[in-house]
């Protein structure tokens, strides 16, 4: 007989090890008692006690340390899990794991001290040990650590396990179940308290760190995964277990639970939903769970087929079609597309593919340069000249005109000399140009053979792609277009309610489709029944479940066929298959040879497309070499491959793969590879790095090169910038920031500094984020005065200067710092800072009714953008002087003459920049001159320009002139709804609190004209908010016109607000406005029967009107005043 304490083997009728010592006892596997070795059956429960059925314990001498009992105790490990997990040291340390903590302490353990002594005790203490190890080893955890009365328990490392969760749990009850009956005896022999364990269980990630000869794990939590385990324990009652949120998903079903509700733990900042352990449950398996819930629906992948090749008819016919093939990673989104594009061998179409990438969001326009570069056959290896040549020479195929479009291709494409640098157009107006190109292309091409586009991941897509994507999509219905996308369910998008857009939802497989699978993989026709229910069990209906279980159990020769059919070659029972798909994936690489799992470790970082020559220099393996782990690779069906030798592309087969690998490594080692990823693109593409700046970004930031990130970014902005990508120069400009500030800051750096947030924040400034740019130019501020930077110091101030005018609606600050960013920019002749600084500091002036300071402003930016022939500016600039200095003047056929300019120069340019303002300026305009059709039709036109580009100070243009238009039509739900809308816009926005404020009123006063109720107390709230000085007489306008409409007892509320308005206009010199507010004088006095002072009032609305040179209203006031 061996003892377990020192390995030496004994006569069978000793009762102490001749060796050391140690008492030698058999504990039976079924109940736990202790039996002597001479003993045949159980003294407890009368099981045999064989050497396959029983196990040796051994009782440690008192007096050595937690460490040493746990050393010795920990050699003494079932089936032979010693040498399993050591089997595997060299591939797991240092790699990321999920795993379950178990945490356990003893109950009261400080009183029995005090009660039988420190040595009788420690006594208890030893048995107390021997079942918690032995109980965490029955399920195959490790402890990992002795705790004083307690300890840690891992489940999942260091070796992966099947169902960690559950083996905790189950774990935690029959350590429950034993100390109870310890319990008992020791209450019988001493007389002392229950004996009770409080048990913790929690779910997470840790870094599996050195592994000891004897087991022991060191590792450290990512996140706070073992300190959670440990909190959960201390809120466990004595004799129960309690699990959090992460371990209860896992293991619902399995088991009985009762909710104890949110818990405050110290450390998490949120509350933690914990669950205490009543029960196991009659149901064993996930399938049962399940079963018993109710199977969903599954639906197989012929119908989709069917779905999509109907869809390919309707679009041949010229109604083209949309369809989104939507499933949870791993369900064959992929998959059903390649089935397609199969069955349309024999199908006269065209079939493009462009694929969104993961590193790929802050690359814009990605997969549309995929899908044009198979439409014109542009290979990587072209030439720029070739590159012309080809798209030239497609363009006139499709007899689109080339000069037109050929600048903006080639500029997408990265050549050189596109010829965008002679083409004056604004960033908005060149993507506006860019994507109607794209839509003429697809339209023509469609014209000559029915076309499908397949754009794939677009969970993944960069958002200048989603932008484009929403207006090819307008092409669609009338064209011979077949568009797919695949996307996982958290996607969303934002054209759902097309009529022509199909979802096609991908479900698990039903059992009978999955064992179908199973056989087809197996390439039997017959399967073990053991073989069903594990598959159906394991893999719960997902493909690539079912794909890596089976090439898992293969590999791992779990399954091995005989006489034509596959046998399991294991009791199911002691298979330690992982039950999650990052398991499997990792058991699988774990089997891999050490070549080929480094090969495929690098090529995780690298993404999930990557070169053969990129791979090769960044491995630093001699060619055989390399080819073989490639090979293996291939066999073990992880990635394929694409081309011939040497140029070859290699794939994951699942882009799942390719995360859990990457997730798996340290970030020491991603830090190392991401480095040398870098400069082997560096040197690969030399001679051409352009295309690469974006990813080269990434790589060097992610390896924490902070230099060459910085730089790469700044390129990779720029070329953002000049595709007219400002969301994707803002995400660049980011980096760059991010980049620099990790870098010791000298003063060299600081000024890097300076440059990169002034820049980020100009960027975001025209978006009209103020606050948020305002937030990046903060901590440059003084570094930019005291340094005397004057270059960057007048652009900050103009950014101030916004600041204080669209946050702080500060006219009197706001002119002060544009004042001095002007001065600045005169004095270093920066004409630039000079055309934009005049033109924002036109704003402040003229919301604040300074009118006559305002115009030469906005002036000055016009001449200085004529000066340099740039019409699109001119326009912009143009369309604003009519507006915010003529229309709010009164001065309305000024007004009419630069709105129909601005409109004229921008129709000229076709940029849509200018345009949506020209179309918005001439609409009110318009509606100033009483023309309320060309009103509604223009505004209505520049409100479609502007959301096209997303543009939020003109948006709210457009919809204060169509509520304001809406509402003297009648049109009161249109009215509320724009000016609703108004209001949204800036609060999201943060900008301008004054408006947000008069477009709740006008929204109120226009749900009273529909007759519903409101809290007429809201207005004083709303209007005691307003401080832009534009805005105070148009609030009290709007006010009034809510009190007349409410009853008869509000009149005089009405009457005080229109007087206050009349006051404000005429004090402001905003005469339209003022001519407005007699006419709602006049109607509370028409109401009330003063006819007399209605007709003075009408009078003077007539007359300040006619000043204005609002014709429309001159002549039905008039009308109106012939007969009251």
């Amino acid at each position: 007989m061996k003892c377990a304490r020192c390995q030496t083997e004994n006569r069978e009728s000793r009762k102490f090890c001749a060796e050391c010592g140690a008492k030698l006892i058999l504990t039976c596997s079924k109940c736990s008692f202790e039996n002597l070795p001479t003993e045949k059956f159980c003294g407890e429960c009368g099981q045999s006690l064989s050497v396959a059925e029983g196990t040796y314990s051994v009782t440690l001498p008192r007096g050595l340390s937690f460490d040493v009992k746990l050393q010795k105790i920990q050699k003494y490990l079932p089936g032979g899990l010693t040498e399993k997990i050591l089997s595997q040291r060299g591939k797991i340390e240092g790699e990321h794991r999920q795993v379950t903590v178990l945490f356990v302490d003893m109950e009261n353990f400080t009183p029995l001290v005090e009660k039988l002594g420190a040595e009788e005790a420690y006594s208890i203490m030893d048995n107390v040990y021997e079942i918690l190890i032995h109980k965490v080893h029955d399920f195959e955890g490790t402890v990992n650590e002795m705790t004083g009365d307690g300890l840690i328990a891992l489940f999942g490392a260091p070796i992966a396990l099947e169902d960690a969760p559950q083996r905790a749990i189950r774990s935690a009850l029959a350590i429950h179940q034993e100390i109870a009956r310890f319990s008992d005896r020791m209450k019988q022999e001493k007389n002392i308290s229950p004996i009770k364990m409080r048990i913790g269980i929690h779910t997470g990630p840790v870094i599996v760190g050195t592994l000891g000869n004897d087991l022991r794990v060191e590792f450290k939590a990512v996140g706070d995964t073992v300190n959670l385990a440990s909190r959960i324990q201390s809120l466990a009652s004595a004799g129960t277990t309690c699990v959090s949120n992460n371990t209860f998903k896992l293991t619902e079903g399995l088991f009985r639970f009762e909710s104890l509700g949110q818990k405050e733990i110290r450390g998490k900042e949120h509350p933690v939903h914990i669950y205490q352990v009543i029960a196991s449950s009659s149901i064993r398996t996930r399938f049962d769970v399940n079963a018993e819930r109710g199977l969903t629906a599954f639906v197989g992948r012929a119908r989709e087929l069917e779905n999509l090749l109907d869809g390919l008819d309707r679009a041949k016919t010229g109604r083209g079609q949309v369809f989104s093939l939507i499933g949870e990673a791993g369900v064959g989104k992929s998959r059903l597309l390649y089935e397609f594009r199969k069955a349309l061998t024999s199908e006269d179409v065209t079939f493009l593919e462009g694929k969104c990438l993961s590193y790929g969001r802050g690359s814009a326009y990605h997969p549309i340069i995929d899908i044009l570069k198979a439409t014109f056959n542009i290979q990587t290896v072209d030439l720029e000249a070739s590159i012309r040549e080809k798209l030239t020479d497609g363009l006139r195929t499709l007899n689109i005109n080339v000069d037109s479009s050929l600048p903006f291709l080639l500029e997408l494409l990265s050549v050189k000399d596109s010829g965008m640098d002679k083409i004056s157009i604004s960033p908005e107006g060149k993507k506006d140009r860019l994507i109607e190109t794209i839509k003429q292309l697809i339209i023509k091409y469609s014209e000559l053979q029915p076309l499908v586009i397949a754009i794939e991941d677009l969970h993944w897509v960069d958002m200048s792609t989603e932008d484009a994507l929403q207006y090819l999509l307008e092409v669609i219905p009338g064209a011979r277009i077949l568009l797919i996308f695949t996307h996982r369910p958290d996607y969303a998008h934002i054209w759902d309610r097309k009529s022509y857009h199909n979802h096609l939802t991908l479900n698990r497989l039903s059992n009978r489709e999955s064992l179908a699978m199973t056989c087809s993989l197996l390439e039997t026709d017959q399967l073990d029944k053991n073989i069903e229910e594990l598959i159906l069990a394991r893999t719960e209906g997902i493909p690539f479940f079912i794909e890596e279980h089976i090439k898992s159990l293969k590999d791992l020769k779990i399954i091995e066929r005989q006489n034509g059919s596959y046998k399991l070659t294991k009791d199911v029972k002691t298979i330690t298959i992982p039950s999650t798909i990052q398991d499997v994936i990792m058991v699988r690489v774990d089997a891999l040879p050490e070549g080929a799992k480094e090969i495929i470790r690098i090529s995780s970082v690298i993404e999930r497309e990557f070169s053969h020559e990129l791979l090769k220099r960044v491995a630093s393996l001699q060619e055989q070499e390399l080819l073989s782990g490639l090979s293996i690779l291939k066999d073990s069906e992880l990635i394929y491959e694409r081309g011939i030798y040497p140029d070859l592309i290699y794939i994951f087969k699942h882009a799942l793969t390719r995360e859990v690998v990457y997730d798996s490594l340290l970030a020491k080692k991603k830090k190392t590879l991401h480095e040398q990823i870098g400069r082997a693109i560096e040197e690969m593409y030399q001679n051409n790095l352009e295309p690469c700046f974006g990813l080269l970004a990434a790589h060097f930031m992610e390896g924490e090169d902070f230099v060459k990130g910085a730089e790469y970014s700044k390129k990779a902005m720029r070329n953002a910038e000049k595709a007219a990508s400002l969301n994707d120069a803002i995400a660049y400009a980011r980096k760059r920031v991010a980049c620099i500030e990790k870098l010791p800051q000298t003063e060299q750096m600081q000024r890097m500094r300076v440059d990169a947030r002034t820049r980020l924040g100009l960027y975001i400034a025209q978006l009209n984020y103020a606050a948020e740019a305002k937030e990046v130019i903060d901590p440059v501020i003084e570094f930019t005065r005291a340094s005397n930077d004057k270059k960057h110091l007048c652009k900050i101030l103009m950014i101030l200067g916004l600041y204080y005018h669209y946050v702080e609606e500060n006219p009197a600050q706001s002119s002060s710092v544009f004042e001095e960013s002007l001065d600045i920019a005169d004095e270093i002749q920066d004409v630039v800072t000079l055309a934009i600084g005049n033109f924002f500091f036109g704003f402040p002036l003229a919301f604040d009714c300074q009118f006559e300071r305002a115009v030469p402003k906005f002036q000055k930016a016009i001449d200085i953008n004529a000066f340099v022939n740039n019409l699109w500016g001119v326009s912009a600039m143009t369309s604003n002087l009519a507006i915010f200095c003529h229309f709010y003047s009164g001065k309305i056929n000024e007004c009419m003459k630069a709105a129909t300019e601005a409109l004229s120069i921008a129709e000229k340019s076709a940029d849509i920049f200018s345009k949506g303002m020209a179309y918005n300026s001439y609409g009110l305009a318009n509606f100033a001159k009483g023309s309320l059709d060309q009103a509604e039709k223009n505004l209505m036109k520049g409100l479609q320009l502007c959301e096209r580009i997303n543009f939020p100070t003109w948006l709210c243009v457009a919809h204060m002139g169509l509520a304001e238009t809406y509402f003297e039509l009648g049109e009161f739900d249109k009215s509320n709804e724009h000016y609703s809308r108004y209001s949204e816009i800036f609060e999201r926005n943060r900008l301008f609190p004054s408006h947000v404020c008069t477009g709740r009123i006008g929204a109120i006063k226009s749900q009273i004209m529909r007759g519903r109720g409101v809290d007429l107390k809201i207005f004083n709230e709303l209007n005691s908010k307003i401080k832009l000085t534009c805005a105070k007489g148009w609030a009290s306008k709007m006010i009034s016109e809510g009190f007349s409409n409410v009853d008869n007892q509000h009149i005089a509320d009405a009457e005080s607000w229109i007087m206050k308005a009349i006051d404000a206009d005429r004090t402001n010199g905003m005469n339209f406005y003022l001519g407005r507010d007699y006419i709602q004088y006049y109607n509370i006095l028409k109401r009330n029967g003063d006819r007399v002072n209605a007709r003075e009032k009408l009078g003077k609305a007539i007359a300040v009107f006619r000043e204005c040179g609002a014709d429309g209203w001159v002549e039905k006031y008039e009308k109106e005043l012939s007969v009251l």
